[in-house]
């Protein structure tokens, strides 16, 4: 069952095959010629002149079956010849053959060469006529107008179109087997046959065109990205040597070959075609197929980024880790750089690092990261980093001393016992030069009755004696503040404001020291 199912399977590819290119019908017609040898004793060989034509049913691409009718008539050489053996009539003879068998013929390319094996039968009226002249006439023989015949051979078809093919050459073995009647003879008669014309075909499948198809890979790039094309042919005569060329719509294509490569170089984005030629140049016609195919040039995509900072806050003079998240949608290759607002930053990579020595406390830095591809399209992010600002210490003005008023005669004198206390005031100025010093005189409210300002001229005298006065201290009078209180005692307090302190006593009020004068011990 499996070789019957073979047996078909492999019939069915051979009509498949010849329905492709075999013509289904031959008809080949032209001249022949037969050298016969008609196996007498006297009469060894003449040669007779025809022709005809066959008929050739083709199954497969190789397999078909022949008829072949041939005729042929006798020469005025032979008469003579016959005439020299002493027979004098006229020779007025003829052949025909009737043979029909397989051939095997090659269908494909210019030279088409063939094989045949042939049997059937002859006819011919001339036989009779040499046997009585190779006897010198004293037969009176008739001829076996009927015989076997058989022929075997080949020959060779140039074919010049679909339909025809010229036929130089065909040579056959030809047997006949003529006997006389009348006599004991009967002969075979070994022939040489040659066959010479035209073959004229029917039916069939025209020749299938040459195909193409193409192919790129890949199909979507970035401008400046290879390209490589790709062409597949069918139906092309393998013997013949295939061109190839190529052309696109952008780029350059480069290659002769069966692939070629596409330079993108400085493509705008978009769609652009690979179009491939292949030709045989040695075929006439239908020699040459095309294909195509696309390739997209994508739009360029910058890089994306996101910064962070770690820690987001530092103390004055630390430093905090810049990281980047970047990307290329694209698939190129990333550089980063950085700069800060403040302070130095330094990284390689996806990753810097931000010192904020230097920089003002207090206030944020910004770092800015700028990632830029092999295209230079480039993309940037910020990360912010707040340094503090240092501990702030609460400086408040300080309690040094006070003067008492109590002289009812002098009562805005700086006695000893003041004149003591300020000579120690004096000497922390010294010391602290950047430091201050306030003075605020008090008053009792029938003091000011009595004396109008008198709580002013007690601290004016004050600031007078450190910075004018006898105790030679000489003390800068811009560091030294007069004030004047409320009223509730007769005295001077005294408060020592250090550098970055604020005075912070309430209800005092400025002197004009304009119109209200220092004066000196002495004076009173």
């Amino acid at each position: 069952m499996k070789k019957g199912f073979l047996l078909t399977v492999v019939a069915l590819s051979g009509f498949a095959a010849f329905g492709q290119d075999v013509p289904k019908v031959e008809v080949p017609v032209g001249f022949s010629m037969v050298n016969v040898h008609p196996d007498f004793s006297k009469i060894t060989s003449f040669n007779m002149f025809g022709g005809g034509g066959q008929f050739d049913v083709n199954f497969g691409p190789y397999l078909g079956i022949k008829a072949d009718f041939m005729g042929y008539t006798q020469t005025s050489s032979l008469t003579s010849k016959l005439h020299e053996l002493g027979y004098t009539g006229n020779v007025n003879g003829n052949v025909f053959t009737y043979m029909f068998g397989p051939q095997i013929k090659k269908h494909t390319g210019v030279f088409q060469p063939f094989g045949e094996v042939l049997v059937g039968a002859a006819h011919s009226n001339l036989y009779a006529t040499l046997y009585n002249a190779n006897n010198g006439g004293a037969a009176t023989g008739s001829s076996n107008n009927n015989a076997f015949a058989f022929a075997t051979g080949g020959g060779l078809d140039l074919r010049l179109s679909q339909h025809i093919s010229a036929r130089p050459v065909e040579v056959d073995y030809l047997l006949t087997r003529f006997g006389v009647n009348g006599t004991s003879y009967t002969g075979s008669q070994n022939n040489f046959r040659y066959v010479a014309g035209i073959d004229f075909t029917f039916g069939g499948a025209p020749p299938i065109p040459p195909t193409a198809s193409c192919s790129v890979q890949p199909t979507q790039i970035m401008a400046g990205d290879p390209v490589t094309a790709t062409i597949l042919t069918q139906n092309f005569n393998p013997k013949h040597t295939v061109t190839y060329s190529w052309t696109s719509t952008g780029g350059t294509a480069s290659g002769t070959g069966t692939t070629t490569n596409i330079s993108t170089a400085n493509l705008t984005p978009g769609n652009y075609t690979v179009t491939g030629t292949a030709t045989d140049e040695k075929q006439k016609k239908n020699n040459t197929a095309s294909c195509s195919s696309s390739f997209t040039v994508k739009t360029p995509r910058p890089p994306v980024a996101s910064c962070s900072a770690d820690p987001m806050t530092v103390q004055p003079g630390g430093a905090a880790t810049i990281a980047v998240n970047a990307s290329s949608p694209d698939g190129r290759p990333l550089t980063y750089s950085y700069s800060a607002s403040a302070g130095s930053v330094s990284g390689s990579g996806g990753t810097g690092t931000l010192s904020t020595a230097g920089a003002p406390a207090g206030s944020p830095i910004t770092v800015t990261a700028n990632v830029v591809d092999d295209r230079g399209l480039s993309a940037q992010c910020t990360a912010a980093v707040n340094v503090l600002a240092p501990p702030v210490t609460v400086v408040e003005s300080q309690d040094v001393g006070t003067c008492n008023f109590n002289d009812p005669r002098k009562t805005a004198r700086v006695d000893n016992v003041c004149k003591a206390v300020l000579d120690e005031v004096a000497l922390r100025l010294q010391r602290e030069p950047n430091g201050k010093l306030v003075v605020i005189g008090y008053a009792e409210d029938d003091e000011v009755i009595k004396v109008s300002n008198i709580d002013g001229q007690r601290s004016v005298n004050v600031k007078y004696y450190l910075t004018s006065g006898e105790s030679q201290a000489q003390i800068d009078p811009s560091r030294i503040e007069a004030r004047k209180g409320p009223h509730g005692s007769k005295s001077a307090k005294l408060y020592f404001v250090p550098e970055g302190a604020n005075f912070t006593v309430e209800g005092t009020e400025t002197i004009d020291e304009s119109t209200t004068k220092g004066q000196s011990r002495k004076a009173h």
